[in-house]
């Protein structure tokens, strides 16, 4: 009798999918898929919490073992899941919350101090008083180049199932609470992967449905397209060998060959080429993707919940291996460093953010039809990706350093402290002539005069433009880097940084060796040590030389400061401009700024 009834649930299981619509899911389906995601997502940070923090070229030479918390009750959230829960709530109560929203939830559920890297600089923020985007921004985030956002967001996929650009548009808003520039695309990576498992199994095509909503001058769609193509190499060899492309992950983006631009185990980029790699190498399996997130390093518990979330997600709970779900238990607790948020259960989670899908579905566009068994997700016939916001670098500098080269001259720099190490961009003086000024999209690091010693030379620090001919001055524009911390979770208001800024500037423009100081000097904006990156044109009298500098007394412990690219300009001769009125004739003298 349990047979034949077996026979016809599979029966009609089977035919209620097979008059599904491409753009159609059942609920119940869904729903299965959701408790997947959560129950994967927290199995994935298990398996890597032991060795989180853990960098090895190769990968660790370690052994998951399931069996040392599987039996878990009740599951702990940290910030993989615990900010997504947030977040679930935040759209339960509006399906297109303001960034005012946001800010009252973090300020309300997420305590003083509490987590690490980007969250916790986005908490001391608001509580300056800043709010959304700009808790996360480059120009006030000491981290916004750190994985925070990328593994607080994934979920905005789930809750907008079908949907990639929508769930791009939620991981791009709550994201921009903490990260800026490439980490924030990294979090839109994964939630539109999240958003597309919804009706698609296969693993390399959700890593390319994925893909598509980042921009292609992205730091993060370089190494998603490095790691995809190392893994296409490998699969066409019939050799399909993960550490060998972790290696080739660990060479270019950390060591050899990354020309300096690793940060720390908590970047965005390294883990996002990481996490890559297990879902391709995984294939789909869901042990063997999560052991692989765990055993390529680094933020080796984050990565493995996003890698075992998505498997969860295309999987179900109903397609994770028994001998998991068998043993696992269903209550979650809410991370004691969130507060008033209720404990619950997996189950309830995956019941809310199904609350939360159906909302996004119909703001979407889409419908909702039936009921019980046969209760359908009709999602909207397009799953359109809308224009990127694309930031290519400039082919080359502006100002006069650019027409001096373009006319056939020479312009070299110099500086206080000076390297000409083309293989390191912290010690590469000659990049702040490249003509590149944004730094959020390539993560080009700035150049420093960091020299290990707690010092300044006599004068203060300088940086330099010489020319190989007498030009007319009249403006330079400072492109500021960033800061070194004394403690990568210090607040920078309340710890003093190594370095990395100017306490004050005066420019002077040299001939044949003698500097004079320029009179009459303005600046844009005053300098500000908690404002990162700042761009500052210096304008004054004219004069004529053969090289220019700025120069003023470093900041910091370290006594030290950092540049992304320095400009020089002569305006232009003036605008006459008559207007008349009546019997008078107003004149004006507009002067203009030479760009190069």
């Amino acid at each position: 009798m349990r047979a034949n009834l077996f026979i016809v649930i599979v029966t009609v299981l089977v035919f209620c999918n097979s008059t599904l619509a491409d753009r159609d899911i059942l609920a119940d389906t869904y729903l299965d898929k959701l408790h997947g995601m959560w129950l994967g997502e927290i199995l994935g940070n298990y398996a890597g919490r032991p060795y989180e923090g853990n960098c090895a070229r190769g990968g660790l030479v370690v052994t998951v073992d399931w069996n040392s918390f599987i039996n878990t009750d009740p599951w702990h959230g940290d910030d993989d899941t615990c900010f997504e829960y947030a977040y679930m709530n935040v759209l339960k109560s509006n399906a297109t919350p303001s960034n005012a929203d946001i800010k009252a939830a973090w300020e309300t559920h997420v305590p003083l101090p509490s987590f690490y890297i980007a969250n916790k600089q986005a908490r001391w923020l608001m509580a300056d008083g800043l709010a959304p985007p700009q808790t996360g921004s480059i120009n006030k985030n000491m981290h916004w180049y750190a994985i925070d956002s990328q593994i607080t967001t994934e979920a905005m996929g789930v809750a907008a199932p079908g949907l990639r650009q929508r769930s791009s548009d939620l991981a791009g808003q709550f994201g921009s609470v903490t990260n800026d520039g490439y980490a924030v695309h990294a979090a839109q990576f994964y939630s539109a992967m999240y958003a597309a498992a919804a009706f698609e199994s296969d693993t390399e095509t959700l890593v390319a449905k994925g893909l598509e909503v980042v921009p292609v001058t992205s730091r993060t769609h370089q190494i998603i397209q490095d790691v995809v193509g190392w893994y296409s190499a490998d699969k066409s060899d019939g050799s399909l060998d993960w550490r060998a492309t972790q290696e080739k992950i660990y060479d270019k983006y950390v060591g050899t060959d990354s020309k300096g631009r690793y940060r720390y185990w908590i970047e965005s980029t390294v883990n996002t080429g990481l996490t890559t790699m297990a879902v391709l190498y995984g294939q789909g399996d869901f042990k063997e993707t999560v052991e692989i997130g765990v055993l390529g390093g680094f933020d080796c518990d984050c990565n493995p919940a996003t890698a075992g979330g998505l498997i969860g997600l295309i999987n179900g709970y109903s397609g994770l291996p028994t001998n998991l779900t068998g043993a696992a238990s269903d209550n979650y607790h809410v991370d004691t460093l969130v507060n008033i948020l209720k404990d619950t259960t997996i189950s309830q989670v995956a019941a809310d953010w199904q609350t939360v899908a159906e909302a996004q579905i119909l703001a979407a566009g889409g419908s909702i039809s039936g009921s019980g068994a046969g209760r359908t997700y009709h999602l909207p016939d397009a799953d359109n990706i809308g224009p990127l916001t694309e930031k290519p670098d400039p082919v080359g500098p502006k100002g006069l350093v650019g027409q001096v080269l373009a006319a056939g001259g020479t312009v070299t720099v110099s500086s206080s402290i000076e390297y000409h190490n083309p293989d390191n961009d912290r010690q590469n003086l000659d990049a702040i002539i490249d003509g590149i000024t944004d730094v959020s999209y390539n993560g080009h690091l700035p150049y420093m005069t960091d020299d290990g010693e707690n010092s300044q030379p006599v004068g203060g620090d300088y940086y330099q433009l010489n020319f190989d001919r007498d030009v007319t001055f009249g403006a330079v524009v400072f492109y500021e880097g960033d800061i070194k911390w004394n403690g990568i979770n210090s607040d920078p208001m309340d710890s003093e940084p190594r370095g990395g800024y100017f306490l004050n500037l005066i420019v002077e423009v040299g001939d044949d060796g003698a500097f004079i100081e320029v009179s009459d000097l303005h600046m844009s904006e005053a300098l500000d040590k908690f404002e990162y990156f700042q761009i500052i044109e210096l304008t004054f009298d004219q004069v004529v030389g053969d090289a220019i500098r700025i120069r003023g007394d470093a900041g910091g412990t370290g006594q030290f400061t950092s540049i992304v690219e320095l400009e020089a300009y002569v305006p232009e001769p003036a605008t006459v401009v008559l207007l008349a009125f009546g019997g008078w004739v107003l004149l004006l003298m507009r002067r203009n700024r030479q760009t190069g």
